[in-house]
């Protein structure tokens, strides 16, 4: 007859084996894949997943923007990098058409730029429209400025700092070198002058 203790250290090696294998994993946490910073497989590459902007909420320092644009504004706020500026004064008439933020790439680089902010406003009757560009605007949005307005630009306020007021809109840079235009169709100079003046930055 065989014996079995042979057989019985042997099973005795693999219970121990497996008892230090369980206590090793359980010093290491369990890692979900989309769990916010933690790598995820792809193919043969590894990378990190990026949390999702926060979303901008009305705060007892938030401006009423004009035609209910608040929240729209505060959204585009909550992607750019830059301070967004709303209007908090538009004549008569006017709703909010649409409003969010266009990523750009720096010219010549593949790298991303701060992108800019494209609000626009409609009025029916009498019919008038104005749009608001803020951040790093394409160079024929100036172009288009300053070619639909005749007669020379004067000096005009924009929010705390100055800007110039053209026939069809105004041109600013703010504080902290980005620049904001406001293309304007059917406005008085005096209405005009108003909604740049009224201007106010969202997060202050």
């Amino acid at each position: 007859m065989l014996s079995m203790k042979p057989y019985i250290i042997l099973a005795a090696l693999l219970l121990a084996l497996a008892a230090a294998a369980c206590i090793e994993n359980a010093g290491e946490p369990a890692r979900s894949p989309t769990s916010p910073g933690s790598p995820i497989a792809t193919g043969g590459s590894r990378l990190t997943a990026t949390p999702p902007a926060v979303l901008l909420t009305p705060g007892p320092d938030t401006p009423a923007c004009a035609a209910d644009s608040t929240q729209g504004f505060l959204q585009a706020q909550s992607s750019a990098s830059f301070k967004v500026y709303c209007p908090t004064f538009l004549p008569a008439g006017f709703a909010l058409e649409d409003v969010h933020f266009e990523e750009s790439a720096e010219p010549d680089t593949p790298v991303a730029g701060p992108g800019t902010v494209v609000a626009a406003f409609m009025r029916a009757s009498p019919k008038a429209s104005i749009q608001f560009v803020q951040g790093r605007p394409a160079l024929d949005v100036i172009t288009e400025l300053r070619t639909s307005s005749e007669g020379q630009p004067v000096d005009g306020p924009y929010d705390g700092f100055q800007g110039s007021l053209f026939e069809k809109g105004a041109l600013a840079r703010s504080p902290d070198g980005f620049t904001h235009v406001i293309l304007a169709d059917g406005l008085t100079a005096d209405e005009l002058r108003q909604v740049a003046a009224g201007m106010l930055p969202v997060a202050p």
